[in-house]
Order: C-alpha cells, then sequence, then structure tokens
C-alpha cells in the first residue's frame, strides 16, 4: 500500500527544525484586543520594554555561552501584540544584526524573525516598514480564527465589538508577503463552527491551520463529541473532495498521534520550556513567557535569571529534568492513546496543587480522545476508499474480535467446535465497532468457515478492520475489498491453496504435529510468516516429536536465508528474537471477544465453553467482574520470571487444567521452552542478517530447565512444603 500520496496528518517542516534556539522577546504587555480565551490574563497598557534591556539581553546572549544552545536561532516577539511596538522591534532587530556581525558570530547568516499577531494594525506604516527591511529574514503569522462569527465570538475589541472586519482587510497584504498559515483557538462555545472555520480559512487561500483547544478548564459534558463529530465532517471534506495530498493542513490531524507511551516517550516531554528563554519588560529571563507574572493567576512567577546576573542554572535545573515520566500520573502514563497530548507547562505549574512543574492538568482529556477518534476515522477512511496507508501506523495495544458466527474459523490455540448457527446482526457489528472506536480497539472480524459472514457495508468505510477468513474463500474477501485480510490454513487444505499471500496462520492440532514440517516446506515458498496454533495442547502432548518438528523448521529459516537472503518468519521460533517482553495472547487484558448475539467475553474459549462465561454486553460495555487482575503478567509469578517472551500463555488451557487464569500448566509451559532452545540455536546460525538486530533487548540464554516452575523453587524453596514437584 502507499504510504506517500497525502500531506494532510503530516506536520508541516518548520525553518531549521531542531536545530534552532528560540529567544522571546517580551515587547509589551498591552494589547489591542480583549480576546475572552487569551491565556494573558494581567495585561497592562504602562508596561513596555526598554531598548536598553533588550541591548543588554542580546549582548548577553551573544557573548557568553550561558544561553547558546544551538547553531540557529529563533527572535520571536510577542506582547500583548508585539506589532504595538512595531518600532521598538525594528531597532532590536537591527541592534542583535549589527552586534552578531561585528563579533562574527555564527547567528548573524543563521537567524529568523518571528512574529504572531492579531493583525490589526498590520497595514500601518511602521509595521509595512519592518516588515520591507526584514522581508527574506521573517515570518509573520496573523491569527484569524475562520468566520467571522467564530471569530468575533472570542476575538473582540476592549468594547466588545469584533475584530473580523479590521483584521479582514489585512489578509490579502499578508498573504502576498508570506506563506499562509495561522493560528486558532477553540473553545467550549464556538466548537460547533470548527469545520466552517477551518473551510473559510483554507477557502481564504490560508492552507496551513495550526488548531488548539483551551487546556483551562472550561469544557462541558458532550463537548467532545461536538468537537469528534466537527472532526469526522472534516476528515469527510477531504477524502470525498481528494484535498488529502494538495498541500492542506490541520493540525487536530497528526498521523503520530494516538498510541500508547513508549520508553522513549517516558523520557521526553511535551513542552518545550526551558529549551527556550524570554525576556520580560522587567528585564528577567523565564523558561518560556507562560512562567512571566502577566499569565499567572494562583503561583508566583519562575524567573530563572536577568540581564544583569544572568543564568541561575540552579532553577535552570527542574526544566532539564522534566520528563512525561515524571510530570503525569499513572493514568497518562499507561494511557492506551498518550502520544500527541498536548500541555502547557507553564499552565501546569500554575495549576498545580503546590507551586511545582511535576504536575499534569488533565481538563482537555476527552477532547484529546476525541481527537483521537476522528483522526483514526480519516486514516482509516482513506486507506479504504483510496487504498493509502498511515504511514505512522503502530499496532493498536487492545483488539476487539467480532465472532461472526458460531462456526467462526479457529484463530488461536482453542479450537472452535461450535455447533449453533447464530450469526451477527449488522445492529450489533456496528454496536460492536462503536464500542471498538471509543475505547480504542482495533476490530478483528472473524469469518465463519461457511463464508456466509463475507460481505462488505458502506458503514465499515470509517474503520480500519482485519479480517481473518478461511483460506479457500480468500479470493472472494478480495472481491469485497476488504483491505487487511489475514487467512487462515489447517493441515487439510495446505496442498491445496496455493496463494502468495504475506501472512497466514496455520492450524496444527496435536496429533498433525508429525507433518508440520512438511506442511511449513509447503506454506514456506507461498509466505513470508506464518503464525502456527497448536490447537488443544494437553498433557499429552510429544515433547521429543515437536523439538525435532521445530529444529527441521529451524534449518529450513537458516537454509532459505543462506542460499535467497530472505529473511522467513515462523511466530513460535522467530518472534522472540525482537520482543523483549510476553506478546501472549492478552485476552482479558488487551483483547476481548463480542459474540454473535451481542455479549462480550474475555476469549473466543470461554464463549465456547462456558455458559454464563459474558462479561458484559456489547451496548452496556463491560458490567460484570471477570478478576481482570488475573490476567495481566506481572501478576502471573510463572511469565512474570520467564523469558520465553514468543509464548501465547493461552488463560482458557491454564483455567482448564491448573483452575487458575494466571497459572500455567507445566505441558504448555514445556512447549514454550522448547520453542526457546531452538530458537537460541537459530539465533546463533544466523550471521549479516540485518533484520536480526544485533544488540536487541532479550539476550536469549541457555537454561537448565524446561518448566519455569523450577526456577521459582529455586528461588522460594519453602514454598514447595511436602510436595515433591517433578520438573
Amino acid at each position: 500500500m502507499n504510504s506517500d500520496n497525502y500531506t494532510f496528518g503530516k506536520s508541516v517542516g518548520s525553518w531549521h527544525a531542531d536545530r534552532a534556539q528560540t529567544v522571546t522577546f517580551v515587547v509589551t504587555d498591552d494589547c489591542n484586543l480583549r480576546c475572552k480565551y487569551c491565556y494573558i490574563t494581567h495585561k497592562k497598557s504602562d508596561n513596555k520594554m526598554d531598548f536598553d534591556t533588550a541591548k543588554a539581553f542580546i549582548d548577553r546572549l551573544l557573548t557568553t555561552d550561558e544561553m547558546r544552545y544551538s547553531e540557529a536561532v529563533i527572535l520571536e516577539f510577542i506582547g500583548g501584540e508585539p506589532l504595538i511596538e512595531a518600532n521598538l522591534i525594528d531597532r532590536i532587530a537591527d541592534y542583535f544584526k549589527l552586534r552578531a556581525f561585528e563579533l562574527d558570530h555564527d547567528w548573524y547568516w543563521n537567524y529568523r524573525i518571528s512574529i504572531c499577531t492579531n493583525g490589526v494594525n498590520y497595514s500601518s506604516l511602521e509595521v509595512q516598514r519592518l516588515i520591507k527591511k526584514n522581508l527574506n529574514k521573517m515570518s509573520i503569522t496573523i491569527s484569524v480564527d475562520g468566520t467571522k462569527e467564530k471569530h468575533d465570538m472570542q476575538r473582540i475589541f476592549p468594547d466588545g465589538s469584533g475584530s473580523f472586519d479590521k483584521i479582514n482587510d489585512n489578509i490579502d497584504l499578508w498573504l502576498r508577503q508570506f506563506r499562509g498559515a495561522t493560528k486558532v483557538t477553540f473553545a467550549s462555545d464556538d466548537l460547533p463552527l470548527l469545520y466552517d472555520s477551518v473551510l473559510s480559512l483554507w477557502n481564504r487561500g490560508i492552507k496551513e491551520v495550526n488548531a488548539n483547544v483551551v487546556f483551562e478548564n472550561v469544557w462541558k459534558k458532550g463537548d467532545d463529541k461536538v468537537l469528534e463529530e466537527q472532526l469526522k465532517n472534516l476528515a469527510d471534506y477531504v477524502i470525498d473532495n481528494k484535498l488529502y495530498d494538495k498541500g492542506y493542513h490541520c493540525s487536530f490531524f497528526d498521523e503520530t498521534i494516538g498510541y500508547p507511551y513508549d520508553e522513549e516517550d517516558m523520557d521526553k516531554t511535551y513542552c518545550g520550556a526551558g529549551k527556550m528563554i524570554a525576556l520580560s519588560p522587567n528585564g528577567n529571563i523565564y523558561p518560556c513567557i507562560r512562567y512571566y507574572g502577566y499569565s499567572l493567576n494562583n503561583h508566583e512567577e519562575w524567573s530563572v535569571g536577568d540581564i544583569k546576573n544572568g543564568i541561575d542554572m540552579e532553577k535552570v535545573r527542574p526544566f532539564v529534568l522534566s520528563t512525561n515520566r515524571i510530570q503525569s500520573d499513572s493514568e497518562c502514563l499507561n494511557c492506551d492513546i498518550a502520544t500527541g497530548c498536548g500541555f502547557c507547562q507553564g499552565f501546569n505549574y500554575d495549576e498545580a496543587p503546590v507551586p511545582t512543574n511535576f504536575y499534569r492538568a488533565k481538563y482537555i482529556c476527552n477532547m484529546h480522545k476525541a481527537r483521537v477518534r476522528a483522526n483514526n476515522y480519516f486514516f482509516s477512511k482513506l486507506y479504504n476508499v483510496h487504498g493509502i496507508e498511515r504511514e505512522n501506523n503502530k499496532i493498536n495495544k487492545k483488539s476487539f474480535y467480532f465472532l461472526l458466527s458460531d462456526d467462526y474459523i479457529t484463530y488461536c490455540c482453542h479450537e472452535n467446535q461450535n455447533q449453533n448457527d447464530n450469526e451477527m446482526s449488522d445492529s450489533v457489528i456496528l454496536e460492536g465497532l462503536n464500542y471498538a472506536q471509543e475505547n480504542f480497539m482495533m476490530p478483528i472480524f472473524v469469518h465463519g468457515k461457511s463464508g456466509k459472514t463475507l460481505r462488505t457495508k458502506e458503514e465499515y468505510i470509517g474503520y480500519d478492520i482485519l479480517h481473518i477468513v478461511p483460506i479457500k474463500y480468500y479470493n472472494l474477501a478480495q472481491k469485497q475489498e476488504f483491505r487487511r485480510i489475514l487467512p487462515v490454513y489447517d493441515m487439510e487444505n495446505v496442498w491445496n491453496e496455493k496463494i502468495f499471500i504475506d501472512n497466514i496462520i496455520l492450524n496444527v492440532r496435536e496429533d498433525e504435529i508429525k507433518k508440520l514440517n512438511e506442511a511449513i516446506d509447503e506454506l514456506i515458498k507461498f509466505s513470508n510468516r506464518i503464525n502456527i496454533n497448536i490447537t488443544e495442547l494437553d498433557r499429552h502432548f510429544n515433547e521429543e516429536e515437536y523439538r525435532q518438528q521445530m529444529e527441521m523448521i529451524s534449518d529450513k529459516i537458516i537454509k532459505i536465508w543462506e542460499n535467497e537472503g530472505r529473511f522467513k518468519e515462523i511466530n513460535i521460533l522467530t518472534d522472540i528474537l525482537f520482543l523483549d517482553k510476553h506478546d501472549n495472547c492478552q485476552a482479558g487484558e488487551n483483547t476481548f471477544v463480542l459474540s454473535p448475539l451481542g455479549k462480550i467475553y474475555t476469549c473466543c474459549a470461554d464463549f465456547s465453553n462456558i455458559e454464563d462465561g459474558f462479561i458484559g454486553e456489547v451496548t452496556e460495555g463491560i458490567i460484570k467482574e471477570y478478576g481482570s487482575y488475573l490476567y495481566g503478567i506481572e501478576n502471573n509469578n510463572l511469565c512474570r520470571i520467564c523469558d520465553a517472551y514468543q509464548c501465547r500463555d493461552c488463560v482458557y488451557i491454564n483455567k482448564k487444567n491448573t483452575k487458575e487464569y494466571n497459572v500455567s500448566p507445566s505441558f504448555q509451559c514445556r512447549k514454550s521452552h522448547i520453542e526457546r532452545v531452538v530458537s537460541l540455536d537459530l539465533k546463533s546460525k544466523f550471521k549479516n542478517c540485518s533484520i536480526i538486530p544485533s544488540k536487541n533487548t532479550l539476550e536469549i540464554k541457555e537454561n537448565d530447565y524446561l518448566d519455569p516452575i523450577s526456577k521459582f523453587f529455586k528461588n522460594n524453596s519453602e514454598f514447595a512444603g511436602y510436595y515433591k514437584y517433578q520438573v
């Protein structure tokens, strides 16, 4: 699939990107507007920067190392309304250029002037003189909120009148001088105008719309649904009019948002406070303008220095150390859609119960969720309609399996032998899709063995659905224009269906293991990845036969690599080469099942075997306590100390044999450790294989056991009591 044919949802490149340091001059506390959502709550008409203050700051900036961190610099001028002081900005810019030239400073060649203005006096002689002198080294953004109704609702003069007409008169002049990019802010009362406002800006020639919602505690119940609906309407407009590759942008749409934090994310922060510096009119230096007193309401301002004494690095240390890991609570850190959830560190500081940087206000939590749902809708529809894949498409943490009929195809180690003939109705499917969307789960349709469930619906177009289908209906699934198809083989049709498919499932009953290598020998010609399910595993499992089959398959993988340079994946042997934690079935933790009649189960085995095993209904969600804490690795004392990370650890097999969901039977553990032993040998034979990390997190080591309970006994020998456990 093509992932390069869209620009909508991608970030817009900025000058020197991460290589430029931002230095902010607050040239005035005054403003000629009184925007209702403005975070500057203490405006003053008599407080502006003195030129000598700016000179002293520039001298310090250019002649000491304490504030120089990058090869380029952005000189940002802000207010209040900065262009009230256009002449002062002109003098400051001239002085910076002169001193940088005199000092032969790198920044003389690598600087940029940046101004965000409300546009009221944009056409004045003073402003135009400033622009004419610096045009090729300057970027100016005028904040336009969209339609006249939306703009005048928030961006008003001190007398309460709207500013749209005044600013609109200056837009054409601005667009002749600069790229059409604007900043738009939305609050609770103007959300219903979002769609019309973004379209009006695009139609005005402003293609880059940097939009956000306010961080303050202004949101009412239902606002998130309004935001989601407005953004979905915008997504429909973009796709239906094929604007996704025409250079239009709205920052509410971003391909990188809506995923859990990884370890790298934990040690980053969303906000740039401390990585920039800001000078106030009084000569104090701040980590950003939001720590300057004119925007604080609850705590004292936080200065990190001044023009006379320079930077106090002791006061900078908290900003260097501020990361998501300690700025966020467990809810945020464990959120399934954490990435892209924005915050302002200075606002968080002001909202904290005590004055600290290590706090995170969460007023926009529901708004972020709405934004992620709308993004998922856009990228799903883009894929389903135009076949264009989301480039930054990580795997969803959670999955929701739709068993479309009682005769659903076996897709895990539980073999479906259900004899009923129920089929999921259209209404249950749509309710299930809505439930999956609301809970950020990937919908997976498990089709029936009869093929009757393979049908396309227009209503599914906004959902990214994986279809698990019997191999004999693969061509029919393609005709139905399913985008994601995972076909399932069983041993009976391995030699009958020869279709080139990248990724497949192979179901193997325990009594068919002796033919496994032979089956893989056939399928590996047509597939790059084979997911083997050994179904209905029990205590009579023939370990030696399984080991022999694994060794032969391992030799086959090596031979193909050595002779053809192609890396073939067999889940139970090669997955462990890439994993640093358990990748088990995750039933009851991150995967759930929807039955044909609309009931929710932890897994398909519970649905097929436990009459009252459902834990909720699709219309209400999960409503029954099912011992959810038992399903996580952290509450499984065997898995917790085991590094056979490829193990699927079927919770139903656990319950059936040990009477506990979180205690594996010995034969399931031993099977996984046989695979682990063979994988260790497999890894040692790979040479110059760039696909396998040369220094991955997991180091597969020799063990003297197949059942990890022996390791547990070794560490906790007193727990064995009178039992002589055979390991």
